[in-house]
């Protein structure tokens, strides 16, 4: 019997202590990711509940939606597209949850995006990509998802979860004619997006 409650006592030792050893490892490592992106961000397109009071897109959607042409386009820099962004994620979350920030790093066809969410006294960045594929459609999709410098997309539904919110939205954005054209094309650049919708 003490040979077996020592055995017991030896293996549950050994389980917390690699408990331990894992979540300091996963502390550090990201801390030090942390510590790295923060002083590489392009302040440029970063967002906060301040900064997105400059931006002002009422004219301009109003311009794209009651233009006289067949086909409008709509250009919307990385900024805007990030006050959108912040003012939309911000507005789903939770009294306990807020939004510290959005950074977006923008490339042509490509945009990685980072959310620095806070819970009570905890901080972390989350960060996926949006892809845009060389046709023309209004078809955007993901396939990665992180905390801080962790993929955790592979380990849950969030992709495939993300890519059935982002197709319904703009099928939503289609049929109820939110911004009263159709949008037939998204093109993700470096220096922004841009929106061609058609007249219904």
């Amino acid at each position: 019997m003490k040979k077996f409650l020592l055995y017991i006592f030896f293996v549950f030792t050994i389980f917390l202590t690699i408990l331990v050893v894992s979540c300091v490892y996963i502390f550090l490592k990201y801390r030090s990711w942390e510590k790295e992106f923060e002083s590489n961000i392009n302040t440029e397109y970063l967002i906060d509940a301040k900064s997105i009071e400059e931006v002002d897109l009422d004219e301009r959607i109003v311009k794209f939606t009651l233009s006289l042409l067949d086909t409008e386009s709509l250009s919307l820099e990385v900024k805007e597209i990030g006050s959108i962004l912040f003012t939309t994620v911000d507005s789903y979350l939770g009294e306990e949850i807020s939004l510290k920030k959005i950074y977006v790093e923008p490339s042509d066809k490509v945009w990685n995006i980072y959310f620095k969410v806070g819970y009570q006294d905890l901080e972390l960045w989350f960060s996926f990509d949006i892809n845009k594929d060389d046709i023309q459609s209004a078809q955007l999709y993901t396939k990665y998802v992180y905390i801080g410098p962790f993929e955790i997309g592979r380990y849950t539904d969030l992709v495939s979860m993300i890519n059935k919110g982002i197709g319904e939205s703009i099928v939503t954005l289609n049929e109820n004619g939110f911004v009263g054209r159709y949008i037939e094309n998204i093109e993700l650049l470096e220096g922004g997006i841009v929106l061609k919708g058609s007249r219904y």
